[in-house]
Parts: structure tokens; sequence; C-alpha cells
């Protein structure tokens, strides 16, 4: 089953079917076991010295698609402040090429994992694309929910956005003076139930 289009109402510590046990709570450490190790081109992905922003993508997500050129930016920004990012496309049936395609024609090159069985969006309490998990140096979830806050509902915004989100937690990363963790609710594709095993 594809994704499906809709507004997710509550941003909880669980996937579409409800609050996992297995969701690592806000602040609390995330086993670097849960986390993936390799890229899809097989290169190892490797953590930030201060944070990593694991971004929540797909291929054919609109909002996914309409928030490219602001994830190219952030990375480009986060590239010298020792924050890296990694793209986790956790549909089913996505393929490396896609996954190249979308890299491709968004100007996004991140590295990249497919992830179709969502478990580490169950492990992140990620449950909609697009989305961001924050983990710091020290393994802390310190942020999940959206990019910003100008989606309204699906096509649906506020114009340009008033709180950048994402921007604010990596600054303050960047600056040695981390925000208290934090989620925010995420408007976009809604993923899969949590243990929905397609791969």
């Amino acid at each position: 089953m594809r994704v499906t289009i809709a507004a997710i109402s509550a941003f909880a510590l669980g996937c579409a079917s409800g609050q996992p046990s297995t969701a690592v709570a806000l602040g609390g450490s995330v086993s670097p076991s849960a986390l993936p190790t390799r890229a899809i081109d097989g290169t190892p992905l490797v953590a930030g010295t201060a944070a990593t922003v694991y971004y929540f993508a797909g291929p054919e997500c609109p909002i996914a698609r309409a928030y490219s050129p602001d994830v190219a930016r952030n990375v480009e920004r986060d590239g010298g402040r020792g924050i890296r990012w990694v793209m986790v496309f956790p549909e089913e049936d996505i393929t490396p090429e896609m996954v190249r395609d979308f890299q491709r024609d968004y100007s996004l090159p991140i590295p990249a994992v497919i992830e179709g069985s969502v478990e580490l969006c169950c492990t992140l309490g990620v449950a909609a694309i697009p989305s961001v998990a924050v983990i710091d140096a020290d393994g802390r979830l310190l942020y999940r929910g959206r990019i910003d806050n100008r989606y309204k509902g699906l096509g649906t915004t506020y114009g340009p956005p008033t709180k950048r989100d994402l921007e604010e937690v990596t600054n303050a990363i960047a600056a040695g003076t981390p925000l208290p963790p934090a989620s925010t609710t995420a408007v976009g594709c809604v993923l899969a139930p949590c243990g929905t095993a397609h791969r």
C-alpha cells in the first residue's frame, strides 16, 4: 500500500497506526543499532559531529517536492556546522533509481537510504513525509516534526513561513545552546502503520 496524502492532526510518538512501544521519547537516546549505517550506494553513513538530521521524503509526495529548495539550502548551510543530513525513503516499492532521479531532479545530493518497512519511522516517531528527526552527537532525539509552518493542509499554505522550526533547532545546536526537545505537527503524506513490512 502506498502512502496516503493527508494532514496529520496530531504529531504523536507513533506512525499512522498510533504510538508504538519502540518509539523513542523526546530527549531519549536512540540506539545506534536502530539507525541506518549505509547509503543506497553502499557508502558508510557518518553522523554529524554536532547532530544528524534524518529527512523523511518521498519522490511522489508534492509537499516533499515543494520543500526541496529549502532542504538543499539547509544542507549546504549545515555542512560547515557539524550537522549532517540523511534522506530516508520509507515507502513501498521505492527503488534506488527513483531515489537517484529525485536527488538529481531536485538538486539534493544527500546520502539516502530506503526503509520500506517504516521501522525507522516508528523508532523515531515519524508518521508522515516530509518530516525530520534531529539526533544530537550524544544520540539524543532533540526534535521531530515539520520543517516550518507554511502548510495548513495539503495544497493549502499560510504563505511564507513565520516559524522555521527545524532551522531554529539546528541554529541552536550549532551555537552550542540546544533547545529543549520538542515535536511539531507534520502535514504531508501519511505513512504505512508501524510494523508493516513491505520488503
